[in-house]
Parts: C-alpha cells; sequence; structure tokens
C-alpha cells in the first residue's frame, strides 16, 4: 500500500509541476476493484465439471480466492495537436493469470500482500495531423467494434484515421509489431507483424464496419543438429542436441460488425472468417503443415421497455472436428465477450482465455440464450440468462449437448463511484462432460459465485 500511494503522490506532484511549467493539461480516470470469487468443482486453473472429483475422495473440489485492480488512465494534452494517454496499473495487470507471480490473485486465504509490480501496460503518443490522427506507441491491440473475438493486448502500433473521407464514414489503417526479433542474433526472422485495414458507417442510431487483417508469424528459422563427446573416462557418451525446426504461419481475418437502434428495439452482430495456413521449415511427425478455418458469429436481438431491457442472444464458433485433424480450431470468444457467468466467465476456464486458459474451445460451441436487464430503481438493478449449448464439433462417441446455464446478479450503487455487484452462475452439464471425462470420473454440475466492490474516478 505504501508504494502505491507513493506512485500515486509521485505521480500527482510530477503532473502538477508539469501543468503550471508548460501549461499542460492532465487529468487522470481509473478504477480499483475487489472481487471474490468460488469456483464449485474448482481444479486450480478454473473450473472442470467433467473431472471434478479429488482422487481417491467422494466429494468436490474447489477454489475460493480474490483478487483486486488498481487501474489509472493519465492523459497529458500538450498542445491542440498532441496528446499523450498512457493505461498504468498499480495492482493487478491487464493480462492475469490465476495464482500469478504478480500479487494480483490470493488463493485460499493465501493472498499475496504488496501487488505486484507497476505494470505500464499502454502508452502511446496522439498527433492530428492535416490529413487526419496519427497514434504511435504501445496501445490495446485486439479490440475492434464489438467485444466478441476482442483481446485487450498489449502491442507496438502505427495507426492513421484519416479525416478527408465523406460524412459519416471513417477508416483506419495499422502496422502492429507484436514480436520484434531482427536485432537480436537469436534468428533470422522471429517476427510476429499484423497489418489491419478497417471501414465503417456512423450515424446517430447505427454502425456497421468491415475489416481485413493480415498475420505473419515467424519463429525461429532453426538449427541443425549437433553431438559432442563427453571424455569423462567412468561415464563416457555422445550428447546429442536434436535439429529445431521453425514455421511460417500465414493468416486472413475477414470480419463485419453491425450495430443499429430501431425505436426501443436494437440488434448487435458480429462475424470473423479466418483462413490461411502453417508452414513447417522441415514436417516431423510432431510437426505438419496445418491449414487455418475459422469462422465465428454472433447476434443478439433485443427490446427495451422502460426499465426492462429483453434479447436473446445466438452464438456459433466453429470446433475442430475428427476428419478434420490438420485444421486449427477458432480458440477464445475473446477475453472481452463475456455474456455468460460461466461458459463465458474469465475465471472459468471454458469459453474465455483470460485469467485461465480455454478448456472446450477445441469443441466450438453452438448456443441460444435470452437475457434480461431491469432496473429496479436509480441504484438498484437485476439481470439474468438463460442459455442452452452445443458443442460444433463433431467428436467421435462424443454426445454434443454441453447443458444448460442459468445466471443471476445484481448491482447497486453506494456511491456515485461506489457499486458492488454480485453474479451467479449454474451450468447443469450435458452429456458432452460425461463423455470426455477420465476413467471413473462422472460429470457434475457446476457453480460460481462472484462478488465485486469497484470504485471509479
Amino acid at each position: 500500500m505504501k508504494k502505491i500511494l507513493s506512485t500515486v503522490a509521485a505521480l500527482g506532484l510530477v503532473a502538477g509541476v508539469a501543468s503550471t511549467a508548460s501549461a499542460l493539461e492532465f487529468n487522470v480516470s481509473g478504477h480499483y476493484f475487489l472481487e471474490g470469487v468460488y469456483l464449485s468443482s474448482g481444479s486450480g486453473d478454473g473450473i472442470s465439471p467433467n473431472s471434478s472429483t479429488i482422487a481417491g475422495e467422494d466429494e468436490d473440489s474447489n477454489d475460493a480466492f480474490w483478487r483486486h485492480e488498481f487501474k489509472i488512465k493519465p492523459v497529458m494534452k500538450v498542445n491542440d495537436k498532441i496528446t499523450v494517454k498512457s493505461t498504468i496499473y498499480l495492482a493487478g495487470s491487464g493480462q492475469n493469470t490465476a495464482g500469478g507471480s504478480d500479487g494480483t490473485w490470493g488463493q485460499d486465504d493465501n493472498a499475496t500482500a504488496d501487488g505486484g509490480n507497476i505494470d505500464v501496460a499502454h502508452i502511446y503518443m496522439e498527433y492530428t495531423s492535416p490529413v487526419g490522427l496519427v497514434r504511435m506507441g504501445r496501445t490495446s491491440a485486439g479490440l475492434w467494434q464489438g467485444d466478441f473475438l476482442s483481446n485487450d493486448q498489449h502491442a507496438n502500433r502505427l495507426m492513421f484515421f484519416p479525416n478527408f473521407l465523406p460524412e459519416n464514414v471513417g477508416a483506419c489503417f495499422f502496422l502492429q509489431k507484436s514480436a520484434e526479433n531482427d536485432g537480436e542474433n537469436t534468428s533470422a526472422d522471429a517476427d510476429k507483424d499484423v497489418y489491419e485495414a478497417a471501414v465503417w458507417y456512423k450515424t446517430k442510431d447505427m454502425i456497421a464496419a468491415l475489416g481485413y487483417d493480415y498475420i505473419r508469424n515467424a519463429t525461429d528459422e532453426g538449427t541443425a543438429g549437433t553431438y559432442s563427446w563427453n571424455y569423462d573416462t567412468t561415464s563416457p557418451a555422445i550428447t546429442v542436441s536434436p535439429a529445431t525446426t521453425g514455421s511460417l504461419s500465414t493468416t486472413h481475418v475477414l470480419k463485419g460488425y453491425y450495430n443499429q437502434n430501431f425505436s426501443n428495439m436494437y440488434v448487435e452482430s458480429e462475424v470473423a472468417y479466418i483462413f490461411g495456413e502453417v508452414e513447417e521449415d522441415v514436417e516431423t511427425v510432431n510437426n505438419q503443415d496445418q491449414d487455418i478455418k475459422k469462422l465465428g458469429f454472433m447476434a443478439d436481438v433485443g427490446m427495451n421497455m422502460d426499465k426492462l431491457d429483453v434479447g436473446m442472444m445466438f452464438i456459433y464458433a466453429t470446433g475442430q472436428d475428427d476428419d478434420e485433424l490438420d485444421d486449427t480450431e477458432l480458440g477464445s470468444l475473446g477475453e472481452q465477450f463475456q455474456p455468460y457467468n460461466i461458459l463465458t466467465g474469465a475465471t472459468t476456464g471454458m469459453m474465455v482465455s483470460d485469467y485461465n486458459a480455454a478448456r472446450i474451445t477445441d469443441a466450438g460451441i453452438i448456443s441460444l440464450g435470452v437475457h434480461a436487464d431491469f432496473a429496479v430503481s436509480d441504484k438498484l438493478s437485476l439481470n439474468s440468462a438463460l442459455v442452452y449449448a452445443e458443442a460444433e464439433a463433431d467428436a467421435s462417441g462424443v454426445d454434443d449437448e454441453l447443458g444448460w446455464e442459468i445466471d443471476l446478479g445484481m448491482s447497486y450503487a453506494l456511491l456515485d463511484n461506489l457499486t458492488y455487484q454480485m453474479d451467479f452462475g449454474y451450468l447443469m452439464a450435458g452429456d458432452w462432460f460425461e463423455e470426455t471425462a477420465a476413467d471413473n470420473m462422472d460429470a457434475e454440475d457446476v457453480y460460481t459465485l462472484t462478488h465485486r466492490l469497484t470504485m471509479e474516478f
């Protein structure tokens, strides 16, 4: 806590001096939250309905832990043309892992006290040029329009938003360096580059967008096999260093987004089709060339009725069929996409790879759910959801039913900037979990309970 207070004080002092000396405009926003989580059938990295029993015992395991996050977002406006922005975590991080060394998680009442190191997640400059906005630096790397298939990662970007397009039309072009190794001697080509072009049409009640990504990901080109002789007379031997191989993957992403309000109704949809290939420098039994074929789609239709909002959401994401083992699955639905507490929960490790690895993405998902939000008062709101989900992939001898999930939640504003939130989720595990369970393991229904206190400034 002393480190946090000292850092805040130092930032305030620097900002005050800088503002006085250079007439800068400086402001800070952010949040601090404390969250407690309970996961039934916990496995240390989320929940596992199909392997929930502790070996040799008849009772289920569980996880109970807490975490916190203190994020500040300073903005320093140098003049009408130049602004510097940043995202800083004084505790917690935008990319946590359960039980990690950064101190953001306290597992089973064994919390780390100091909160970990300070993490400067984003820091970038914006320059308003005569032809458009130029953004350069370390920025959020994954968000595009809606939350579906979006990840708030960090990467170095050079972005351009032109200002000479027709009215209501916007565009963005960027180059992203996710990994840069050309300046090192360890490899000739082991970079990851992303290029994106996006265009959108936006009015008061509607936005439609199209985007294209080209992703080139190269790993080390590899080394030749070597061997050396051990001259120790007591145990002479040949030490072998096997050859290593590299790979090159090229990925294309076509994506679209549509959101429109019709009086008291709304529709939001997002789609992404991903294709490409992974080429191995040297093919081996464990390293074969692969085709990349992935498809994800989400549609949400709803109605606003005074204090009640109701809607229906459909989700489709490809998995990996038994007869297409050379293809890759879609993977996570995105760290930001969390409409359901368990199937897409941040801590459950099901379809979203945020705090825990997503364990059922190979199966894909087809789901249809209904959701409702009711504003009881200006301070209190209630929410609920009911969803049925199946696996998309065709796995031999495995039923495709993932199960039914019921969610209940509430949010109460204690103060204008202090909110308490509680969420409960219950998944009635389907036969997919039963039939993919290990020997002598039974699939169990699972539930989660999360409560959070958030202060925003």
